[in-house]
């Protein structure tokens, strides 16, 4: 009778190294699951909650404080932009010339307030390159802070400025209206907005 051969340190080496990669991945499978298992739940509980919201929102407005109350009645109106007079101009310090400031007026020509107005400022080198980009809020709901400047009235104009770092000298400043708000008096009939324009 043959005795039993021994097993090589090499196999018992990669025996060893196979049975730690399957523990490994039998591990990882179950975290995954687990961790979808709360995902799922969590997404769950937050579907609801905001489902709970959604159906509560008339109370909760309702319930809020009359200034904060009146800033909600707006709607979305891009096409209010052709009554916004816009000009941005950019001023640069010889003595600091990687440091660019701009100036934003903006005068409302029509006969709505602004209750939101974004604008989105560029600065550019000689060769039309970015160099620096910041959102501007022109106009917002509430008049606060230095940022909350507050809504645009009908024939108002209001100023603002930005600072620009950059790496080398600006060339020319651009800049894009990306969000525009009008606010609607509590009981009047809402502006119908143009097609293709939600609110």
């Amino acid at each position: 009778m043959d005795a039993p051969k021994r097993m090589s340190v090499f196999t018992a080496i990669v025996l060893g190294i196979s049975a730690i990669l399957i523990v490994c991945i039998v591990s990882s499978s179950l975290i995954v699951l687990y961790g979808m298992r709360i995902v799922d739940r969590k997404v769950d509980r937050l579907v609801g909650t905001a489902s709970v919201l959604i159906e509560q929102l008339p109370a909760l407005k309702a319930a809020l404080p009359p200034a904060l109350a009146d800033a909600t009645r707006d709607e979305r109106r891009p096409d209010y932009v052709n009554n916004l007079k816009i000009e941005v101009d950019m001023h640069s310090d010889p003595n600091r010339s990687r440091i660019t400031e701009t100036s934003i007026s903006v005068t409302n020509e029509g006969d709505e307030v602004v209750s939101m107005l974004a604008l989105r400022v560029v600065v550019l080198d000689h060769d039309g390159r970015p160099m620096s980009a910041r959102t501007e809020y022109v106009a917002t709901p509430l008049a606060i802070d230095k940022e909350w400047r507050g809504p645009l009235l009908p024939g108002s104009k209001r100023h603002a400025t930005t600072t620009h770092y950059g790496s080398y000298p600006a060339g020319s400043v651009e800049y894009e209206v990306t969000e525009i708000r009008v606010w609607q008096p509590e009981g009047n009939p809402d502006h119908s907005p143009p097609r293709g324009v939600e609110n």
